[in-house]
């Protein structure tokens, strides 16, 4: 053994004088340590087990015998160790119980040296068999799963596409949405327990076929490949999304899954892996899809996307990032009344790009954040340019990004920008996402009323388009709603989309929030928008994004600019009156007639409240007051063409009408009402009146009327 390192043999046994004999015998090849009972022997292997080649166990020892050995050093994870249990007992169930425990062979006493040495020899060289089979499976599986890992999986894959070279393969890439969430919830070994679960269901699923390929990649993310077959894909895809769903049933679990359909199997393996995961991606961004296909347009837009990433700094620097600026009208008086600041990349060499290409990209690598600050602070420097120059400047809107609403330090930021450049906060008006509200509220509706407190207007841009648009206008006391016209895209033509968007915007009125429609692209919106009191007006019908130097003419030519954001306030319910507590409720619901109040635009007429004693009579929604209301008769005519002679004459002499109406109550009864409405008040789009309802059925009795008795 000269020139070689001394292997290293551990004796456990309580007999000093077996002990000396078995150093005699191992001496000339081995270096021996010894232990006079298993504690102590357990304590050696725990300080240094690696040094140790073999042990050489007594089964019959006092503190710690060779049984309780043996169980000790499996709890403790130590494998690959031989060990050769030293015994006189010829006992078959004893050499069955030490096997069970772990031993690897037996050497009878009285000790024979070759036979001793020879045991020994053997089961070193097995031992080192068995670390180098442990040490090519550690290095090809991934520890957690037992599947094949990232360089593994991809090697067998390789030789799998070279030996069925006619044949179509399939690369799949997958993961599961919102997989950190789980290691949040549950732990990171509650995580760790998902992922052999989701192993051991690709070995289940993919156990039929006669050539496939699997394995885990990293964290969530596993790969196979096999031959491509859609419906057997399809198949094995909703398998996997029932499996995911019975595991836990408090957390929703939902594969995305990104397949490549291989073409040329002799491209490298890696630039399969790329194109499944591109698709991947997509299945992530688009709700309710669990397997998206890699198409070429895919690859062109990471090429597209890498270009951006890669010059977005130096078009930074070099101030290719222009402000535009689309005007907002004022639909009371037909004249703008502010703007929003929207960007545009003129590229020297590829012109302008559209915001809808960079802005997505950035919002996912965080340049944004950047993007956002040099914006703010070009449109800060161009207010303080256009006071400058007496142009009386119109407030100016500039977007905040989701990655910057989390910013602990942006009050600071707004507010040292207006200083820097002063300017007042009122001039710059901040737009934030609805869908941004819903991240973090609280923080948000901190972050709100901070920037409100130093002068600035909030905006919530995008209103309507998320879950939960009433939650975050109830919690967040913004200053302005933005709705895109798209509220209203595919719409069936019952109306309904047109009724939600009144409602919306009625309501807004109470709140005493202007609202401002964008994306209003003909005369046809603008005058619906008119008809349902929206006050304020955005998009191509009106004027088209424009650089500062056009945007500069319009001021010119606005001459003093109107009063920005109005709201239209409702005279009726304003504040605290909408409370179930407030006196003037209590009254009203205790007048014994029926009282009601109602918007009146010229052409229609709407409730916006009534009492009890009205429910009651009437039943409830407008719906139904309008159907009876169409349906009697009124003394003197129909009674649907003299409801809006009353409306029209009372808000024409903002005074008083009158009618009798004779309203069926079944198919032999009917019931007699006198209806008064009286003038309140005008809104800025609508007048506001209110109606009461006497029954004069008995008077009617009394005119030789009794057919109509109730």
């Amino acid at each position: 053994m000269s020139g070689c390192r001394r292997q290293t043999v551990l004796i456990v046994e309580d007999q000093k004088a077996n002990r000396e004999v078995l150093k005699g015998i191992l001496s000339p090849e081995y270096d021996v340590k010894e232990a006079e009972n298993g504690e102590k022997a357990l304590s050696i292997l725990q300080k240094g087990n690696s040094s140790i080649s073999a042990v050489l166990l007594d089964l019959n020892m006092p503190v710690m015998n060779g049984y309780n050995f043996l169980r000790a050093i499996k709890e403790e994870g130590i494998s690959g160790l031989p060990i050769i249990v030293m015994t006189d007992d010829t006992n078959a169930e004893s050499e069955q119980r030490a096997l069970d425990l772990g031993a690897w062979d037996f050497i009878s006493k009285p000790y024979r040296p070759k036979i001793l040495l020879s045991r020994l020899k053997n089961a070193v060289a097995r031992s080192r068999m068995c670390l180098l089979d442990q040490m090519q499976y550690m290095a090809e599986h991934d520890p957690l799963t037992g599947l094949y890992n990232r360089a593994k999986c991809f090697r067998e894959i390789r030789k799998m596409l070279d030996e069925h070279p006619d044949e179509t393969f399939v690369f799949v890439r997958f993961d599961i949405n919102r997989f950190s969430l789980f290691n949040t919830f549950w732990g990171e070994k509650d995580g760790d327990r998902f992922l052999r679960y989701i192993a051991n269901q690709i070995k289940s699923i993919n156990r039929f076929f006669p050539h496939c390929i699997y394995g885990h990649i990293m964290a969530d993310i596993f790969c196979l490949c096999e031959p491509f077959n859609r419906d057997t894909l399809n198949s094995q895809v909703n398998e996997m999304k029932r499996c995911l769903s019975e595991y836990n049933h408090s957390f929703f679990a939902e594969p995305s899954v990104g397949a490549y359909v291989i073409e040329n199997p002799s491209r490298p393996v890696e630039s399969m892996y790329a194109k499944a995961s591109m698709a991947a991606q997509i299945c992530k961004r688009r709700y309710n899809a669990c397997l998206i296909y890699y198409d070429k347009a895919m690859n062109e837009r990471s090429l597209q996307e890498h270009r951006i990433v890669s010059e977005m700094q130096h078009a930074l620097d070099e101030k290719q990032f222009a402000v535009y600026f689309q005007p907002e009208y004022n639909l009371g008086v037909d004249s703008p009344c502010g703007a929003e600041a929207l960007v545009r990349w003129i590229h020297p060499v590829y012109g302008v790009i559209s915001p809808g290409t960079f802005i997505p990209v950035f919002e996912r690598n965080g340049f944004i954040g950047k993007l956002d600050f040099y914006m703010w602070d070009t449109v800060c420097g161009l207010l303080r340019k256009w006071i400058d120059e007496g142009l009386n400047p119109m407030p100016i809107s500039v977007n905040v990004s989701r990655v910057n609403l989390y910013n602990p330090n942006l009050v600071t930021i707004f507010d040292n920008l207006v200083k820097k450049h002063g300017i007042p906060p009122s001039l710059l008006n901040l737009e934030l996402t609805e869908s941004a509200y819903m991240d973090n509220p609280n923080v948000m509706k901190n972050t709100v009323f901070r920037l409100q407190q130093l002068g600035f207007t909030i905006m919530m841009d995008d209103f309507g388009n998320g879950y939960s648009s009433l939650t975050a206008l109830k919690d967040i006391n913004v200053d302005v709603l933005k709705i895109d016209m798209n509220f209203l895209s595919g719409n069936s033509g019952d109306g309904r989309s047109e009724k939600i968007l009144a409602s919306v915007i009625r309501m807004a009125g109470w709140l005493h929030l202007p609202v401002i429609m964008e994306g209003v692209e003909t005369q046809q919106q603008t005058d619906f928008l008119r008809s349902i009191g929206c006050g304020y007006v955005q998009g191509f019908f009106f004027a088209r994004p424009m650089p500062a130097p056009e945007y500069e003419k319009l001021l010119h030519e606005a001459g003093s600019p109107s009063a920005a954001y109005l709201p239209k306030r409702s005279l009726e319910p304003t504040g605290e009156e909408w409370s179930p507590n407030h006196r003037a409720e209590r009254i009203f619901n205790a007048v014994q007639v029926p009282l009601a109040i109602y918007e009146f635009d010229g052409c229609d007429y709407h409730l916006l409240w009534v009492n009890s004693t009205f429910n009651k009579w009437f039943g409830y929604g407008e719906s139904v007051i309008k159907a009876w209301y169409n349906s009697g008769n009124c003394s003197g005519g129909e009674s649907g063409p003299l409801f809006l002679k009353m409306f029209q004459e009372a808000c024409s002499s903002q005074g008083k009408s009158e009618c009798e109406y004779k309203m069926a109550v079944d198919n032999e009864r009917v019931r007699w009402l006198h209806i008064s409405l009286k003038y309140l008040g005008k809104n800025v789009n609508e007048n506001v009146l209110v109606a009461t309802f006497l029954d004069i059925t008995n008077l009617k009795v009394l005119e030789n009327h009794p057919e109509d008795c109730c």
